[in-house]
């Protein structure tokens, strides 16, 4: 069984397994909020506690993805795009929203998927629920601004919380 999970195949198969388990519980997250800011940090939030509670799909999407060459890389590409996708609603939560970089989802998603994937490699998983308020902090401050996106991102540990509760 082990070699057909480490087959491009079995690889191919566990991915998107764990792709389809991670957006259930991403949009789950996301369902029941007013607005995108109060999205996003439920998407967040969810996305690490995903990551702590299920280190295999975690891991199979971030460092074994980035391990099994092409395929793997455009696999992990696609979840990047879906993290940047569902940020690029921010540029409307600024006045000059369209003048940040083209790369700016792009480098978000990539920097939250870091932040996983090293905390997986390192064995601290357990750890990733706990960052959520900086990663909120992290991905919101290129929309709100710093000290908007740190006000939300003291909330990020209470979930149900919206930007004005």
């Amino acid at each position: 069984m082990e070699e057909i999970a480490d087959s491009s195949e079995g690889f191919a198969v566990a991915f998107e397994a764990a792709f389809a388990r991670f957006q259930v519980c991403v949009e789950a997250a996301c369902a029941e909020c007013p607005d995108w800011v109060s999205g996003i940090a439920a998407a967040i939030r969810a996305g690490l506690e995903f990551a702590a509670t299920d280190t295999v799909a975690a891991d199979t999407l971030t460092n074994r993805a980035l391990g099994m060459g092409g395929d793997g890389i455009a696999r992990h590409r696609r979840l990047l795009a879906y993290l940047a996708e569902a940020l690029v609603a921010g540029r409307e939560e600024r006045p000059h929203g369209a003048e940040l970089p083209q790369l700016t989802e792009q480098a978000l998603a990539g920097g939250l998927t870091s932040l996983v994937a090293e905390r997986l490699a390192r064995g601290r998983a357990s750890e990733l629920p706990a960052l959520a308020p900086e990663a909120v902090q992290f991905a919101l401050t290129p929309y709100l601004g710093r000290e908007e996106a740190r006000r939300i991102a003291t909330l990020a540990n209470r979930p149900g919380r919206g930007r004005d509760r």
